[in-house]
Parts: C-alpha cells; sequence; structure tokens
C-alpha cells in the first residue's frame, strides 16, 4: 500500500468512529457529572449507557490561593478561579457539555455537593437554571432512578450557606495569620478546636492531685469472697473523695472490727437499656477512633469509599448511604429491611414490640437526611468480606452491626443489690447479670457484673467478715481529648457541621499545632503561640457561642431564612475593631512568642534570654547578640521523639534540624561537624492533603 492509500485509510477510519461517537452520543439521554470516578462507574452500572457519566475530581472551582479573594467592600463579592491542577478537567466538562443537551448535576446530597454543583454549571458555561440537580441518600437503583425521575433545580439557598462558611473561613484566616507572622495562620473552627486541646492542657498542668481512701469489708460465703463498700455514716451518704483522713480512717476501722455486719436490705430491679441509635457522622468517627483506632481522616476515606461503590462480582455497588449526616432517622423501607433480616436470622424474640424511631438532639440537626446504613442488611459484612480489604471489612462491619442493632430489641439486666450495716456504718454490694441479650447480641456493650456472689446472700443474714481493708487513690488530672472525645465536644457545642470535623483535626496535625500521642491530642509550642494570640487578641472569634450562633446563621441561610451577605456584614462589623486593636500593638506579639517558645532558656554564653528568630528553613532561638554571639538552639526538640540521640563524632545530643528537603537531626556542632540522620516523625506529621469536604 502507498504512503497516500494508507493516509486515506486513516482518515476513513478516523471519520467512522467519530460518526460512531457522535451516533452514540446522540442516542443517549444526557450528560451526569459527579465528583469521582468511583461514584460515576457505580451510576453507570444502573443507568446503564443510556448516559454519558464523568467526573469532577472534587471541587473544581474555589477562592484563589495567593490572596484573600473577597471583596469586603462590594457587599463580600467573591472571586472564583479554576482550581490548580483542574484545567484539562474543566476542559473536558465543557466538550462534553457541549455534546448534550440535557445536563444532570448528581454531586453528594449536602451543601458541599450543591456548591460543586453549582460551580460546575458556571465551568460548563450554562446557566444553574438550565441544568438539573439530582440527589439520593444512597447509590442503589432504586434511590438512583428515583432521583432522575424527579430532578430539582440547585437550591441557592445551599450553596450560598456553604459560600459563606468558605468566605468567612477565608477572612478570618486572611486577616488574622499576618498578626501570627512567621507563617503561622489560623482559621475559625479550628481556632476554636485548639482552645479546647490547649485548655485541657493547662487544666491538666495545674492539676495537684489529692489522696483520698474507700473502706471495704471482704466477706466469705460458700468459698466465694464478697466486696461490700462503705458508702454511709451516720445515714450520710458517702462521696467519692470525702475519705481524706487517714488517721480518721484507722480509727473507722477500729470500731468496725467490735460489730457484726448484717444484711438489712435486698433488692432486685430489671433494667431495660435501649439499642443505640444508628451512626451519623460523628458517632461514626468516635467508634471508629474507640474501638478500632482509626483518625476521623481514615474513617471518612473509607466510608466514601463504601458509599460510592464496591466492585462485587463485576458490578460495582453502594454498600452504605451516605456518610456525612447529622440526623440518626431511618427510612420506613430500610427499618422494614432491618426487622425482616432480625426476625429471619434472630426470631420474633429479639424484635421490639414497636419499631425504634429516633431522632437528632440538636436542634439545627436536618432530619430529612438519614442515618449511616448499609443499603442492605441482607448484604452482612461476612458476605461482603471477600470483595473488601481489611479496613474496609471493619468500617462496614460497625455500620452493619450498629444499625441491624438500633432495630432489635432492648437488653434486660438483672440489677440485685445489698445494703448492710455495722453499727453507723453501711455498706453495699451490686451485682448486675444479663436476663436477655436484646440488641448487645450485635452491639456488644459494657455492663460491670459487680459482686456475682451478691445474689446468693440473704436478708437479716450475718456475712462472715474476713478483713475489713482501707484503699487508697489518688485524684486523677481531666483526661486529655481523644479525637473522638473532641468531635464530641465539637458536636455537643454546636460547632461545626458532619464535614468539618475530620478537616479541622487534619489541619491541626498538618499545622503541627497539635501532635497525637498514645492517641490523646497534645498542643505543641506553635499550637500554644495561636492560642495566646487569639485569646489575647480575637477572643471573641473563637468563644464558643459565637462560633455556635454562627453555625446557626449558616443553617438559616440554608433554610432561606436569612441572607447571606447580611450574616457577613453583621459578623465584619463586630470583627473588623479586634483587626484594628491587634495592628496598635504590634509589640505585644513578640513578647508571646518569646515568653511561650524561649521560656527559661538562656544563651550558654552570654547567659541572656534567647529570643525567637527566623531563618530560611523556620523559626529559632537565637541569642540577641547576634552577630557577636551566633548561638541558636532548635525550639522543636522536645516535641520529636529523638530519644537519647547522640553525635557519634562529638558525643553531643543531636537537634532537630529543618532543611529545603524537609526535618532531620543534626550535630549542634555544625559546621565543625557535618553529622545528620533521618528524623522518623510521627505518622501525624505526614503532609498528605485531606480531601476537600
Amino acid at each position: 500500500m502507498n504512503p497516500s492509500s494508507q493516509k486515506t485509510g486513516v482518515r476513513l477510519a478516523q471519520s467512522k468512529a467519530w460518526r460512531e461517537k457522535k451516533k452514540m452520543t446522540t442516542q443517549q439521554k444526557g450528560l451526569i457529572i459527579v465528583e469521582s470516578p468511583t461514584k460515576a462507574k457505580t451510576i453507570g452500572g444502573i443507568l446503564g449507557s443510556q448516559y454519558r457519566i464523568v467526573a469532577t475530581m472534587g471541587h473544581i472551582r474555589d477562592l484563589p490561593e495567593n490572596e484573600m479573594g473577597v471583596k469586603i467592600e462590594k457587599n463580600f463579592e467573591p472571586k472564583y478561579v479554576i482550581m490548580p491542577g483542574k484545567k484539562a478537567i474543566v476542559a473536558n466538562l465543557k466538550k462534553a457539555a457541549e455534546e448534550h443537551s440535557e445536563i444532570y448535576l448528581a454531586t453528594d446530597e449536602d451543601r458541599e455537593g450543591e456548591a460543586i454543583a453549582w460551580h460546575t454549571s458556571y465551568v460548563i458555561g450554562k446557566n444553574p437554571e438550565e441544568v438539573k440537580r439530582v440527589a439520593f441518600h444512597e447509590i442503589v437503583p432504586e434511590a438512583v432512578r428515583d432521583a432522575f425521575n424527579s430532578p430539582r433545580k440547585i437550591s441557592l439557598d445551599l450553596v450560598n450557606a456553604q459560600q459563606t462558611r468558605r468566605i468567612l473561613d477565608r477572612i478570618v484566616g486572611y486577616t488574622i495569620s499576618p498578626f501570627l507572622g512567621m507563617g503561622l495562620s489560623a482559621g475559625r473552627v479550628q481556632s476554636v478546636a485548639l482552645r479546647f486541646i490547649v485548655e485541657r492542657e493547662k487544666e491538666i498542668e495545674r492539676f495537684v492531685p489529692q489522696i483520698y481512701w474507700t473502706v471495704k469489708a471482704e466477706s466469705e460465703k460458700n468459698g466465694g469472697r464478697v466486696y461490700l463498700t462503705l458508702d454511709e455514716i451516720n445515714g450520710k451518704k458517702i462521696e467519692k473523695y470525702d475519705l481524706k483522713d487517714a488517721g480518721k480512717i484507722d480509727e473507722i476501722l477500729a470500731e468496725l472490727n467490735t460489730c457484726t455486719l448484717t444484711v438489712t436490705e435486698k433488692s432486685e430491679t430489671i433494667k431495660h437499656i435501649t439499642p443505640y441509635p444508628p451512626f451519623i457522622t460523628s458517632t461514626l468517627q468516635q467508634e471508629s477512633s474507640v474501638r478500632l483506632g482509626y483518625s476521623s481522616t481514615k474513617t471518612m476515606f473509607i466510608a466514601q469509599q463504601l458509599y460510592e461503590g464496591i466492585a462485587i462480582e463485576g458490578k460495582n455497588i453502594g454498600l452504605i448511604t451516605y456518610m456525612r449526616t447529622d440526623s440518626p432517622s431511618v427510612a420506613k423501607i430500610a427499618r422494614n429491611q432491618a426487622i425482616q433480616y432480625i426476625r429471619e436470622i434472630y426470631g420474633e424474640t429479639y424484635l421490639p414490640a414497636k419499631p425504634h424511631f429516633y431522632r437528632s438532639k440538636s436542634p439545627s440537626a436536618q432530619e430529612a437526611h438519614e442515618a449511616i446504613r448499609p443499603t442492605s442488611p441482607f448484604r452482612t459484612p461476612e458476605k461482603m468480606r471477600s470483595f473488601l480489604n481489611e479496613e474496609q471489612y471493619k468500617i462496614y462491619k460497625l455500620i452493619w452491626e450498629r444499625f441491624v442493632a438500633s432495630q432489635m430489641k432492648e437488653a434486660e439486666v438483672s440489677n440485685v443489690k445489698l445494703h448492710a450495716q455495722n453499727g453507723r456504718y453501711g455498706f453495699t454490694a451490686v451485682c448486675n447479670s444479663v436476663k436477655f441479650e436484646g440488641f448487645t447480641k450485635l452491639w456488644e456493650i459494657k455492663i460491670d457484673k459487680g459482686e456475682e456472689i451478691v445474689a446468693e446472700i440473704q436478708k437479716d443474714e450475718v456475712l462472715n467478715v474476713l478483713h475489713y481493708i482501707k484503699e487508697e487513690h489518688q485524684t486523677s488530672p481531666p483526661p486529655r481529648y481523644t479525637e473522638a472525645t473532641l468531635i464530641k465536644t465539637l458536636e455537643k457545642n454546636n460547632i461545626g457541621r458532619p464535614s468539618t470535623y475530620a478537616p479541622t483535626i487534619s489541619i491541626l496535625l498538618n499545622r503541627k499545632y497539635v501532635k497525637i500521642e498514645k492517641r490523646a491530642l497534645i498542643p505543641l509550642k506553635i499550637g500554644r503561640v495561636v492560642y495566646e494570640i487569639l485569646m489575647q487578641f480575637f477572643t471573641d472569634i473563637i468563644k464558643t457561642d459565637f462560633t455556635a450562633r454562627m453555625e446557626d446563621n449558616l443553617d438559616r441561610i440554608a433554610n432561606g431564612e436569612r441572607k447571606w451577605t447580611d450574616v457577613l456584614k453583621e459578623f465584619y462589623d463586630a470583627y473588623k475593631p479586634l483587626l484594628v486593636k491587634a495592628e496598635n500593638e504590634p509589640d505585644k506579639f513578640s513578647k508571646i512568642f518569646d515568653r511561650v517558645l524561649a521560656e527559661d532558656k538562656t544563651c550558654p554564653n552570654c547567659k541572656i534570654p534567647l529570643t525567637v528568630k527566623k531563618g530560611r528553613y523556620g523559626l529559632f532561638l537565637g541569642c540577641p547578640n547576634f552577630p557577636a554571639c551566633r548561638y541558636r538552639e532548635n525550639i522543636f526538640n522536645d516535641e520529636y521523639n529523638i530519644g537519647d540521640k547522640i553525635c557519634p563524632h562529638c558525643k553531643v545530643p543531636l537537634v532537630v534540624k529543618r532543611g529545603r528537603y524537609g526535618t532531620f537531626l543534626a550535630c549542634p556542632n555544625y559546621p565543625g561537624c557535618k553529622y545528620t540522620e533521618r528524623l522518623k516523625k510521627n505518622a501525624n506529621y505526614s503532609r498528605r492533603r485531606f480531601k476537600k469536604q
């Protein structure tokens, strides 16, 4: 074949391929735009080839990275730009949109999803009124088809609520960060979370332990032991920390040994323990942290995979409902499926007389949303195990068991209580035993069984006391926050929303404001500096009630009850005087840095306090007599687990340094000694960015 004929053949083949593609496009009902390829694949498996489905790969338009991007003086007008790395995606979206007359935006059902849909409509050159919005709580055939049969318009109220949050965070971040200086930054919600962590640490540091005592009677019955605790003197209840005098305890023991201990009361009650509601975002993150040791970021990442779809026998199936929700309510069809499963597997005895209904305790919860649950209770964790990796299996099992257990009968626990008297001293012992396991067959809970032998002891029985024992105890400081308890506190105080918990903690870790040690969140020096500056100059912004009121305002915008620009103006009118005050007191900032970071640090040469300085690789402590004295010291040595690392040449402790390629250990005698060593940092210092919610 000559070259001319070969070129002609190629052109004919290309023309035929183009006609086939054009024919297929013409036959398609429309274009569907989603956020991720996995979600696209799952929806495509449901709808078939009648639609073309493309993904935005998350947000595609946002405020610019190198400027505020908000014109405050022009009624808070935002400036949106295509996000870095998204130009090729936008070009493909535009081209696909030109080939279809019907465009469906099937992004997630929350405010972030609504905002992605709104931004997408603009980048493809369509008026938001021209596109069709579809949203579903679970990616299963019935829900997806129902959504496409009844599309709606983009909700500008939801978009404005998300936009207001974004603008608020940008204003706070860009206006406060210059005051912090030295590359530090502050955000609205994470600053409140940082405040909780730092103030808890301060409580721990101020804590002075106290000694207190308890008294127990060790008795024998049928070869077994039972311990009764002293809880009354002269009919008055003893509080936990009342017995603090060791001499007084000895007097009590001497008096007790002169009399007998007789059972005066025995009672039995049946406690009914109701099942826990199915998961919402915060409770899933808390239980995942406690039971599995997973971070909130990891939990949400895995849950996203389960929601968007898992390949099962050649077909993508969404295994759970949407994982960002603040409502524990359950759809009727899902509740009925759970009841059917319980009846078939466990029998009628495990079903309650009436189905359980759950509502959120938070007044701002969106009850139209649903709890996190499996899309079908009949897809048990064991049936799905071969299709899931170990982490996916554990999260799915957690969600599945919690949901099915939430529709089971109450557990029944027998509580037997003894009261015994020795003169003017009263003792008690308790025994708990499970009479009917109910929902605990699936969802294990901790039940303190107490003294099992109690059930064998009768009223008026004189106990065979072997010893009266005094036990010394010491009060403990309040525990540090874990991810689970911090999320619980944020939720309790109405701070943030389901989509914000994981990224809030991730930001604090990535900025090195806090670290995680044995699951506890511990503030680092830089975090303390940020906290001190915020508390001195911007206290109102990080007050719990201020942040909670702002969340309420965002909810009211989403419900169409408030205008978004009015909320921003109200905020900025109160916020601007704080900025002005901070601008007029610049010297106080450096004093805070020196007080927190250079406390008790002295130059060994000049015998004067070190000060905080900034070098090309970050903050360090230096002698104020520079350049006459060049002594310097790393601020962060004690915040890395470097142990007793010693320079093998100079036999002195290594210090942490920052170079162009990151953090490392080095000899402090540099440049005289150039020994360096790789630093193994805590995994929580990873710079991997959390996917934008």
